[in-house]
């Protein structure tokens, strides 16, 4: 069973999925590090050259893969999603056939904060960080709370992170 996490940029996805991992002691993937694996690239760098459109390609064929992998061990697994990985339908059906799906639901403004230090590639044309998030969270929010087994409230898990 794939236990993946799904939420905004800056939401906890990974950082909760390696706590909860480690306190259930189980084997934990980040989709965006497999990706730079892979590819043996950072996202931005991947992003700033080849655009979004080729990156949720890529994206798409490491999920799978990633899926396919960890369904082959027959282990319970945390798999923490990129933002963006579950607005794509074809990615949004193969999480729901093989994942539990968690949202990891917190404000615009609380994952802004948390990843305003970061380099990330912009999404959006906003022209500030929090604005972007507003723009994501409108656009995204429907669509993670409809693909989702169950819906926490940052809030409700601050004890794992």
């Amino acid at each position: 069973m794939i236990i993946a996490l799904t939420g905004l940029r800056g939401s906890g996805k990974t950082k909760i999925g390696l706590a909860l991992a480690e306190k259930l002691k189980l084997k934990f993937y980040d989709l965006d590090q497999e990706i730079e694996k892979r590819l043996k690239r950072k996202i931005k760098d991947l992003v700033t050259k080849n655009g979004w459109e080729y990156f949720r390609k890529i994206e798409s064929e490491v999920l799978k893969k990633t899926t396919e992998k960890i369904n082959k061990n027959k282990k319970i697994t945390i798999l923490s999603l990129g933002g963006g990985t579950i607005i794509e339908e074809k990615n949004a059906k193969l999480i729901r056939k093989n994942c539990f799906v968690i949202y990891l639901k917190d404000t615009p403004e609380n994952c802004a904060k948390r990843i305003s230090k970061e380099e990330r590639p912009a999404l959006t044309k906003q022209k500030t960080l929090l604005k972007e998030m507003k723009e994501l969270y409108k656009a995204r929010h429907k669509i993670y709370k409809k693909n989702a087994d169950l819906i926490l409230k940052k809030s409700s898990i601050s004890f794992l992170a």
